[in-house]
């Protein structure tokens, strides 16, 4: 039984590491088989950093087993619910109330992410180093391209399932840094200092050898490989992140090739990847209606009371939701952020598919909300808040004119992290969460306790690995 368990496990986690040799994201897997010889020149190392990507992507098959770019099912709905900003229609799953346990049925899906992602570039990076036909310069770049991959999932893991906010802690997450096999299945937790630095580690390279600009926007550029460890070093907060913070985001402002739309809504409703605001896509396949039909067929992920009151005096109330008359669930706010049709007479429009792992908005607001976080220039941080705001089609400013305070600033500021990054990247859950216990618990009716800021270890888990230990409260 365990040789089949690890068997399988191999399988899932590194399916769709073999696809078409052309540097292109809309193609189909060949094989799942992933260690060994698989690389040995330009072209096959291409090939299998493609399926890394899709590991990125999350890509899977839908419900009616459509190939299907699944990031919305992990990074959009999950974080988005927890951040009470949207609940599922069929009834509480335990993420809106923030009830879970190890056993809910969203608690694993982060985790089966992230540890696929990270072992497909750990295959990469293994099988890719010791071959000598790939160009230097080439294989830098694609070991960038791993490693910022490794880091993102490694990011994703630690941020949902360890205490991400005490470096101090035993409490991070199984930091594996080689190809899954029988003999490293089963490992214990490191500790969140470890996770830390080795993600850091993976940035700091990704920063130096990747490209300003890649081939296409849904591969990594060193951008979005700073904004990666921006979004890592303000969850850390430990002495000199603020600061590191600070420099990387305006960087990203100030040098790169990125500039923010003249209206917000421009990005998601006609421009999609064509805009100047997006440093990281990700990429559909041309046949996928996942989104369509969860967001507008289904409406099974409408936005919460809460975000529909915070939106009553915001232009986005116009485009974010509309008011629909459902047959099975009354009147309900349909979640229309991605979609552009007429939301009466639904039908799949061009970008309802496209997901945005990262944009320039969040370097703005990382930037502000640092800057609060330090004790900073008020003043700077609140030209960015309403830099940011004025793009969505805010007009009044007269609540951040009056934040006197770091603390009433950087509430603002997550107030719009929440709002501008609903349904998108998670970035709205790790927002509130930085907030003070008492100030996120006023956002957050259902959190009771610190334990509900990260996810139990799945029970799928612990009942295999004999070396994990759960995290407290579970």
């Amino acid at each position: 039984m365990k040789h089949q368990h690890i068997k399988y496990l191999v399988i899932v986690l590194t399916s769709s590491l073999f696809w078409s040799c052309k540097k292109e994201l809309n193609v189909f897997p060949t094989t799942s088989e992933v260690d060994g010889n698989v690389i040995v020149d330009t072209k096959s190392a291409t090939t299998v950093l493609n399926g890394v990507y899709y590991r990125f992507a999350n890509s899977g098959v839908d419900n009616n087993n459509v190939p299907t770019v699944l990031w919305s099912q992990v990074n959009e709905i999950i974080p988005s619910e927890l951040a009470n900003s949207c609940y599922n229609s069929s009834g509480d799953d335990g993420i809106y109330s923030l009830s879970f346990n190890s056993k809910s049925n969203s608690v694993p899906m982060i985790w089966n992410y992230g540890y696929a992602l990270v072992n497909a570039a750990n295959g990469f990076i293994k099988n890719a180093t010791p071959v000598t036909k790939i160009p230097g310069a080439t294989k830098t770049e694609m070991l960038a391209e791993a490693r910022f991959l490794r880091a993102f999932g490694n990011a994703e893991l630690l941020l949902y399932y360890g205490q991400y906010y005490d470096p101090s802690s035993k409490y991070g997450i199984i930091l594996r840094d080689e190809f899954v096999n029988s003999n490293n299945i089963n490992l214990p937790r490191s500790g969140v200092a470890a996770v830390y630095t080795s993600i850091i580690n993976d940035l700091d390279t990704a920063v130096i050898s990747l490209p300003v600009q890649n081939t296409a926007i849904y591969y990594a550029n060193a951008s979005a490989a700073k904004l990666l460890k921006a979004r890592v070093l303000i969850n850390r907060g430990a002495p000199g992140d603020y600061a590191s913070v600070i420099s990387l985001t305006n960087d990203i402002i100030t040098s790169g090739p990125f500039a923010l739309e003249d209206s917000v809504k421009d990005v998601f409703l006609s421009k999609g990847f064509a805009s100047k605001e997006v440093i990281l896509g990700v990429q559909p396949y041309p046949t996928e209606t996942y989104k369509y039909l969860n967001n507008q067929f289904y409406d099974q992920y409408p936005l919460s009371d809460s975000l529909v009151n915070a939106l009553s005096n915001d232009s986005r109330n116009q485009w974010y939701y509309h008011q629909v008359n459902t047959s099975y669930y009354g009147i309900i706010p349909r979640l229309d952020k991605f979609y552009s049709g007429d939301p009466v007479n639904i039908a799949q429009t061009p970008l309802s598919e496209y997901c945005y792992a990262f944009r320039l908005t969040e370097a703005y607001l990382l930037e502000a909300e640092a800057i609060t976080l330090s004790n900073g220039n008020l003043a700077t941080a609140k030209s960015l808040l309403e830099t940011v705001e004025s793009h969505a089609g805010v007009k009044d400013f007269t609540a951040i004119t009056n934040a006197n305070t770091s603390a009433a600033l950087q509430l603002l500021i997550v107030k719009e992290e929440m709002k501008n990054f609903f349904s998108e990247n998670g970035a709205d859950w790790f927002a509130v969460r930085r907030l003070p216990f008492a100030t996120a618990q006023a956002l957050l009716p259902g959190l009771k306790s610190v334990n509900q800021l990260t996810l139990p270890i799945p029970y799928t888990e612990t009942s295999i690995n004999n070396q994990v230990i759960q995290n407290p409260g579970y």
